[in-house]
Formats: C-alpha cells, structure tokens, sequence
C-alpha cells in the first residue's frame, strides 16, 4: 500500500498560455495492491486510486467512500468551528 500527498498550486495556473482546469497526480507499474493520491489545485482535490482488482474488486466503491469520509470530516471540523 502506498499513499500520496502533493500540495499543488494555491492560485491558477496556465500551460503554454492555456489555463488549466484539472491536475491529477499518480504513477504505474509499482508493486502495490492500493495506492491513493491526494492532489490539491486552488480549491479542489483530486483522488487517484490505482488498485489491483483481485485484491480491491469495487475500486469505485471505495474512491465514493474517500470521498464521502472526507465530507464528514470536513463538516465535523465546520460545525465545531476549527476553521474559519
């Protein structure tokens, strides 16, 4: 298993003049059944799961689960007023 977290630009960012509107991070061919990359690009993060099927055979199921994990916690951390 191996895990993954690039801070990525806070301001937006252009390619050859062009502005860009999606970054995601992620790798292949390492020897892991499960690797989660987190992304960050000004106000939005991206999830990449690499996952080998026979050991993780819903992988879309568990990025929804990411997801949805991370929404409870971020509005844990709002409703007890830990960010303003």
């Amino acid at each position: 298993m191996a895990f993954s977290n690039v801070v990525g630009p806070l301001e937006e960012i252009g390619f050859y003049g062009e502005p860009m509107a999606f970054l995601a991070a992620t790798t292949y061919g390492q020897p892991h059944e499960l690797m989660v990359h987190f992304q960050s690009y000004v106000d939005k993060m991206s999830i990449v799961l690499s996952v080998d099927e026979a050991t993780i055979p819903d992988p879309h199921q568990l990025c929804d689960d990411i997801a949805e994990s991370l929404k409870l916690n971020k509005n844990a951390v709002l409703e007890r007023g830990l960010v303003k």
